[in-house]
């Protein structure tokens, strides 16, 4: 007796798979925006890092980064900043939350904590 076994996915297992696939790849295409934002940001701390190296005022470090910050319409103000001197160098960071809705009341939250340090 040469009997041959089937192998593969059966019907109901190709749908449940499509499922869970097209589940993740909708999830992950509603973050996309959250984390786009994200590397704006990191982008946008480090040129006003780089533009005022050690001798800047945070008064003046703010509306730069409100400048820039809303051209790039970012979620975060100048008042967020943490503006620090790291080894005769200019460290800005901040820290912030970012809702993402999935579907009804399902939502992501992320937590970013984004950081630039002058170059000069």
């Amino acid at each position: 007796m040469n009997l041959h076994k089937q192998r593969g996915l059966s019907l109901v297992g190709f749908i449940f798979l499509a499922a869970v696939v097209a589940f993740v790849m909708f999830t992950a295409f509603r973050c996309v925006p959250a984390w786009t934002e994200y590397f704006s940001l990191k982008k946008v701390l480090q040129a006003t890092a780089n533009e005022y190296g050690v001798e800047g005022q945070s008064a003046a470090i703010r509306a730069s980064f409100n400048r820039r910050a809303q051209i790039d319409d970012l979620p975060v103000k100048g008042t967020d900043l943490d503006i620090r001197k790291d080894n005769g160098r200019i460290a800005l960071a901040v820290e912030y939350q970012r809702k993402v809705p999935i579907a009804g009341n399902v939502s992501l939250l992320f937590d970013f904590d984004a950081s630039a340090t002058s170059t000069r």
